[in-house]
């Protein structure tokens, strides 16, 4: 079955339904070859058969997410975890290892500071 912009649209919603990123829709509508390949790029990253498994690699995205300032994505993939059945104790462990990767990364920035101190 070839891959369209529209099919990959609805397979987008049927997943994330609610949490669908509002910048989706108008992608598809104003530049449908960039949700193709975005599409393409999903089923690269998040293949169905890959090593982890899809819960897995869920929270992944939600930590990724939660650090890098999301909302959209943090959205998107609370729904998608909510659909998944992940229990709140993964993601609130989930968030509490996105918060201390943050935390790291602000240490790590501060070289240059506690250098002159």
């Amino acid at each position: 079955m070839e891959r369209t912009h529209e099919r990959i649209l609805e397979a987008m919603r049927a997943n994330l339904g609610e949490g669908l990123p509002e910048a989706i829709p108008l992608l598809a509508e104003k530049a449908p070859g960039l949700l193709l390949e975005h599409g393409r790029s999903w089923t690269f990253a998040m293949p169905e058969k890959g090593v982890l498994d899809e819960r897995t690699r869920t929270l992944i995205l939600l930590g990724i997410a939660l650090a890098t300032g999301s909302a959209s994505c943090v959205k998107a993939m609370a729904y998608r975890a909510k659909n998944l059945g992940i229990p709140k104790e993964a993601l609130l462990e989930t968030l509490k290892i996105a918060r201390q990767a943050q935390a790291n990364a602000v240490l790590g920035h501060a070289t240059p500071l506690l250098e002159v101190l």
